[in-house]
């Protein structure tokens, strides 16, 4: 087995948070480390606004192993069209969907750009894939009335295993607790796909922001070359939508793969989500996390 992993990486602005996720892992993981597919989201395309940068501070001291593209599209938040997947360039302006067609290892990282990592991640994840197809923080309980009722979590999604009418009743009959919030999927009524394949459950993932596959089992499986949603698709279910890996985490366990729970947070931080999106558009917590990430970088990495 090939011991050096690529990492996956989509960048939407953060330019200092970008740098210091980077640079933290290369400090920690570099040894395990091989090509760092980074794709920079091409916002201009919709002509939305976004804090932006050209990440060149990163790109320059990681240049041996950042392999860097831009693609023409741009899908933010919007559902997948399945109906396009033959087309390389819309296929390839899903999330890390680039990294994952040019990768030649036999497994890749992905990570989300707001991380900083403390201690070697990989070494560790490697040792604990064994049998599963990928492995990281399980779910997004925080969404999720199984979890808020104490049915499922991160490590018993294997176990609770509801029928479609037990699901149906879980989303109605289930409030939020204060301060949480719960996607409605039963309003104004269930998608039909949640009738047919009510397990996994609409919010179980593999978390992105630091997830390891295993492309010996998942590249073959996974579109292009088969009939798995990209990890990084986003999904319309009627008004609402599966978030990233969503999806694909419900497509492989069909197939009979199973995903395992590692705790990440021994090795790395991320905020407690919801974080990616909202610290986009909130303009002061945006810019104060930032702040913080260049302090870092000028601590720890000669950032000018």
């Amino acid at each position: 087995m090939d011991r050096k992993v690529d990492v996956l990486i989509n960048v939407c602005g953060k330019v200092h948070q970008t740098a210091l996720a980077l640079l933290s892992l290369d400090r920690a993981s570099g040894q395990h480390i091989d090509k760092i597919y980074f794709v920079e989201e091409n916002t201009d395309t919709r002509n939305v606004q976004m804090a932006g940068g050209h990440h060149e501070f990163v790109r320059e001291r990681l240049k041996d192993k950042i392999v860097y593209m831009m693609p023409k599209q741009w899908n933010y938040c919007f559902g997948l069209d399945l109906g396009e997947l033959e087309d390389t360039e819309r296929r390839h302006a899903i999330r890390y969907q680039f990294g994952w067609e040019q990768t030649d290892k036999d497994h890749v990282l992905i990570i989300h750009n707001d991380a900083v990592f403390r201690q070697d991640v990989i070494g560790p994840m490697l040792e604990a894939m064994g049998e599963h197809i990928a492995i990281g923080h399980i779910g997004q309980c925080w969404y999720c009335p199984a979890s808020f009722t104490g049915k499922c979590g991160s490590e018993a999604y294997m176990q609770y295993r509801p029928t479609f009418p037990e699901l149906r009743d879980l989303y109605m009959k289930t409030r939020a607790p204060e301060g949480s919030l719960m996607r409605a999927y039963h309003l104004p009524r269930m998608h039909r796909m949640f009738e047919t394949q009510p397990w996994p459950l609409p919010e179980c993932r593999v978390n992105e922001w630091c997830a390891l596959i295993d492309m010996q089992k998942a590249r073959g499986i996974t579109a292009p070359h088969g009939r798995v949603t990209p990890f990084g698709a986003i999904l319309s279910v009627g008004k609402q939508i599966l978030d990233v890996g969503c999806q694909w985490f419900r497509d492989v366990h069909v197939r009979g793969y199973t995903c395992g729970h590692f705790d990440i947070y021994r090795y790395m931080h991320h905020d407690v989500p919801p974080t990616g999106q909202p610290t986009l558009i909130d303009k002061e917590r945006y810019h104060d996390r930032e702040m913080e990430a260049l302090a870092r970088l000028q601590a720890e990495f000669g950032h000018p």
